[in-house]
């Protein structure tokens, strides 16, 4: 197989026909393909039938000179990138500046000498190095744009595909109501919540956060909630649950990622509350008779540090609202890197606590993206709310 390198192909623009001649089977001599104009506007046309790789021009000439020679090629779309050098008897700065103002890359006299005709020659060769780097970093550039469009045409599918496989709240089947936000950081995120239907009174909730966000976050949170699903069909207690899910997390979770996590299961008929949770943050509780939190035991699930779990038993009143959330909700930061903190949480639930839960989940994706602004939260932020409306 041939491996031949075509040779580089170059424009001479010279009204001196004696000066044209010389230098044209100079630089044929050194296996380059030279085609010749007599002045600019000659040059221009040549340069836009051939699209040569290099342009030499004379700085004098008739009919359009260097300088304006130059000028028609950096407005041309196609030329305006090819490199001219600028050939001249004139000596002075100003006509340097003014080849160089127009667009030449290079400016030069015309040889005269063997060392001149070298130089010529070392002149050009740089002029096509710099030209072919530059060629190969447009190259490099357009296949990541269509790299990047790819990934980006990727992960927004998988987002899109990651956001139906949330799940809406259940249909109520007594005196709770519910309702659920989720915002992640990135295209895809890192939190999942899941409702599981155990019997015709009782639901299970699951709130969970794996460590990180993007494409590896959320399919780990795939896989919490498939094991959590199956955890739950066996209607275990809620600490029996988060110790079983962190053996199975276990054997699949990468070194280096965890989750945190909160399963609780909620009586619709009554409001009655069984729940634990692992490193997760503090659910809180606001009502008529003030703020109280559900708090989660230390540790984290997926690295084998659950070995049994505690869980508690709450009630939600006629008029109580419960939050649970990620921890990308108490972390979210203004530019000044001020945490929206469990204080702020707790003051928004009490300020909104006689509206409805999208009501309340909507004031807070105000507040926390008035906080952050102009920028965004820097983690996925989940939140779920269930309320026991007050009696009419």
């Amino acid at each position: 197989m041939s491996t031949a390198v075509s040779p580089r192909r170059l424009l001479l623009v010279e009204d001196s026909s004696t000066m044209r001649r010389m230098i044209s089977t100079l630089l044929g001599d050194e296996g380059y393909v030279v085609e010749t104009a007599v002045d600019g506007v000659d040059g221009l046309a040549k340069a836009r039938a051939k699209v040569p790789e290099l342009i030499l021009t004379d700085y004098e000439m008739p009919e359009m000179d260097g300088p304006g020679l130059c000028r028609a090629l950096k407005e041309d779309p196609i030329l305006r990138t090819t490199p001219v050098i600028m050939l001249t008897t004139l000596g002075a700065t100003d006509n340097k500046l003014a080849g160089l103002t127009a667009g030449a890359d290079d400016y030069i006299q015309k040889p005269k000498s063997p060392d001149e005709i070298r130089e010529l020659f070392a002149r050009i060769k740089a002029r096509f190095r710099i030209a072919d780097l530059s060629a190969e970093l447009t190259e490099r550039n357009r296949l990541l744009e269509s790299a990047h469009k790819k990934l980006t045409f990727e992960l927004d599918l998988a987002r899109k595909v990651q956001a139906a496989l949330m799940p809406k709240p259940p249909k109520p089947r007594g005196v709770l109501k519910m309702s659920v936000r989720y915002k992640p950081a990135n295209q895809l995120g890192g939190d999942v919540y899941d409702f599981y239907r155990l019997d015709k009174e009782r639901l299970g909730i699951l709130v969970a956060d794996i460590s990180g966000h993007g494409v590896n976050s959320a399919m780990l949170s795939g896989m919490v909630k498939s094991l959590a699903s199956s955890l739950s069909a066996a209607v275990l207690e809620p600490g029996e649950l988060m110790a079983g899910l962190d053996v199975q997390l276990e054997n699949y979770f990468p070194d280096g990622y965890f989750c945190t996590g909160l399963y609780l299961i909620a009586d619709e008929t009554t409001g009655l509350l069984r729940y634990a949770g692992v490193g997760h943050p503090p659910a809180v509780i606001v009502g008529p008779e003030g703020i109280r939190t559900l708090d989660s035991n230390p540790g984290l699930l997926g690295v084998g540090m659950v070995d049994g779990t505690s869980g508690g038993v709450d009630r939600l009143q006629p008029g109580e609202s419960l939050l649970i959330y990620t921890d990308g909700l108490p972390d979210a930061a203004t530019p000044a890197e001020e945490m929206f903190g469990q204080a702020r949480i707790e003051q928004l639930m009490s300020e909104n606590k006689d509206k409805t839960p999208d009501e309340i989940l909507s004031a807070i994706e105000k507040v926390v993206a008035d906080h952050v602004h102009p920028g965004s939260a820097a983690d996925d932020i989940n939140l779920v709310l269930i309320q026991y409306p007050p009696e009419p």
